[in-house]
């Protein structure tokens, strides 16, 4: 009897979480968003689904490239993981890690459905 009132406990509560809809964060597509680094400009492409940021690819920067690597290996895996822009930037590399954290939230903030998240 324990058991199968434990089903039935389990069962209803699924049925619940299932019903729930899931919040829409941002529009469908791709977006290109700039930063200020170290040296010059970083300019991003971001995209994203309805809940989620899918892929993130720089396409133009002015960085050294040593710092840069590792930069634009660490943080768009940080973004993506977190589904947010909020991120901590690389030890010794802050201002390039600023510019793409920048060149993000400002991709971010055109894909965002209500603008005042």
């Amino acid at each position: 009897m324990k058991k199968y009132l434990m089903f039935l406990l389990i069962l209803s509560q699924l049925q619940f979480t299932s019903c729930m809809k899931r919040e829409v964060i941002y529009k469908e597509g791709s977006y290109i968003g700039i930063g200020e680094g170290h040296i010059g400009t970083i300019k991003i492409s971001l995209v994203t689904d309805s809940y989620s940021i899918k892929e993130i690819k720089v396409l133009e920067d002015e960085e050294i490239p040593v710092i840069a690597e590792i930069v634009y290996k660490k943080i768009p895996k940080e973004v993506i993981r977190k589904n947010s822009g909020e991120v901590e930037a690389v030890t010794g590399a802050t201002y390039t890690s600023r510019g793409l954290i920048d060149a993000i939230n400002d991709a971010l903030n055109k894909a965002r459905i209500n603008n005042n998240q």
